[in-house]
């Protein structure tokens, strides 16, 4: 029996978690499209996956946690958080960040065709180093 959509946007998820770029261009169509939580969208599985290498880069130790799911036919919504550290300057910041979101994933031929993330996007900018405090007048 071929897997269901939720179990492919499980997969899907669970190659995101494990930074697996092999796994994840396996279980993308070719014509795949990301839309990010600013609404633009990027088409073709080439490209994502060096997106998703340079998001990896940037944002170490990104992680999904899906708390709910709901699925109408081919598409899976989930529910959840996600989170990781900033890189900055070659150098992996000890902060972590974390947001809630939420994915819409449309799946077709048991792969996933589309990827939207919806979340609060201030997270990716790292915070800024404790500067010498402001002299008083």
């Amino acid at each position: 029996m071929p897997p269901s959509p939720i179990d492919v946007a499980s997969a899907f998820v669970a190659a995101i978690n494990k930074e697996d770029l092999g796994q994840m261009r396996d279980a993308m169509t070719e014509d795949h499209t990301f839309t990010d939580a600013l609404g633009r969208s990027f088409s073709g599985a080439a490209k994502m996956i060096e997106g998703w290498r340079l998001f990896f880069d940037a944002y170490p130790g990104y992680w999904i946690r899906v708390g709910a799911a709901l699925v109408d036919g081919c598409r899976v919504a989930l529910f959840g958080e996600a989170g990781g550290k900033w890189k900055v300057d070659e150098r992996v910041l000890p902060q972590t960040w974390s947001v809630t979101a939420a994915w819409l994933a449309e799946v077709e031929g048991n792969k996933v065709k589309k990827w939207s993330v919806f979340c609060d996007t201030g997270w990716a900018n790292p915070p800024r180093p404790a500067g010498p405090p402001a002299e008083e007048k």
